[in-house]
């Protein structure tokens, strides 16, 4: 009997996945080797790192240059540091984004020039902040955000644990997951708003992921992700894929397709989702994050729990 019941739900998943194999998103992910290389990065710079550790990893393009960031804690204050690419991937800044209680930095995104990150009071848990810079030079970093985000909630439920960031047509969306992504908050502004003086983005929409259907869903698990980030498909198609550890362990990234009226009402549909082993320290747990090239190819990126004078970037590309 148990065999029987084996066979149905493998079936099952079989043809849920097979449902959504032609996505070119879900094609781009099945590309992409189960196995990581390491990215060495040598840091001349002094930073603080006791009491915290790294969180979320990105990269960008700047007049073809690559350039890595890092979010990352600390018990004096919340940062990014930017890494140049290279020969030898060397840090080039760190940027302090606000001190304790605010010190804890989460997993984050950067959409084209647009970086969104949140840091939390990672001990009274019940506030937090989602600032959003404007990378128009990764060599020359912003000193100050082009929009704030303040919550303040329950315990957990104010927190910023990772935000990830897009943008819809003309609109900006931004979505912010609390305390192991428990709830993800919707939030939207016009594009043309975002840079003005005193710019609010509106809170849209949450969902309880305790409260999700998940019927039509390749698995029935939600993950506490560590960092989440938005892929645009085609046909302006929108994604959300989030990224944490299993319980032994290794790496996974679900990929939820968004379903939305008018952003301003938002369902998700897990469609894919995928192991990959964890390669010596470097772990989702810490750093992770996904980036997408100009032809659609995919990479994975994840980081061991603190930044030292050598600290290693492990890519699945």
């Amino acid at each position: 009997m148990k065999i029987l019941l084996l066979q149905i739900l493998l079936l099952c998943y079989m043809a849920a996945m097979a449902q959504y194999k032609t996505d070119a998103v879900i094609s781009a992910l099945e590309e992409v080797n189960s196995t990581s290389f390491p990215l060495s990065v040598y840091n001349p710079l002094v930073l603080q790192t006791a009491g915290g550790h790294l969180q979320g990893v990105q990269s960008m393009m700047y007049q073809q240059e690559k350039y890595y960031f890092l979010s990352g804690s600390s018990d004096a204050y919340s940062y990014y540091t930017i890494i140049k690419g290279g020969e030898k991937n060397i840090m080039i800044s760190i940027n302090k984004i606000l001190e304790t209680p605010f010190s804890h930095a989460g997993g984050f995104q950067i959409s084209d020039d647009l970086l969104a990150i949140g840091v939390e009071d990672d001990k009274a848990k019940n506030k937090s902040k989602v600032l959003i810079f404007h990378i128009e030079n990764p060599e020359k970093p912003p000193r100050e955000p082009v929009a704030i985000i303040d919550r303040i909630g329950t315990y957990q439920r104010g927190t910023a644990g990772c935000v990830a960031i897009t943008t819809v047509e003309d609109k900006t969306l931004v979505v912010v997951g609390d305390w192991d992504t428990e709830h993800p908050d919707f939030y939207r502004i016009d594009r043309e708003k975002l840079f003005e003086r005193g710019a609010s983005l509106e809170l849209e929409f949450t969902i309880d992921s305790k409260k999700l259907n998940k019927k039509h869903w390749v698995d029935q698990e939600w993950h506490s992700y560590q960092n989440i980030n938005f892929v645009r498909g085609k046909n302006n198609t929108l994604y959300l894929a989030g990224m944490g550890i299993r319980p032994h362990g290794d790496n996974v990234i679900d990929l939820y397709q968004i379903q939305s009226e008018s952003l301003s009402s938002f369902a998700l549909n897990k469609i894919y989702t995928r192991t990959f082993a964890a390669n010596g320290p470097a772990s989702f747990r810490w750093g992770s994050g996904m980036s997408i090239d100009e032809n659609g190819n995919i990479s994975l990126m994840t980081t061991e729990e603190n930044i030292g004078e050598n600290t290693i970037i492990e890519v699945y590309q």
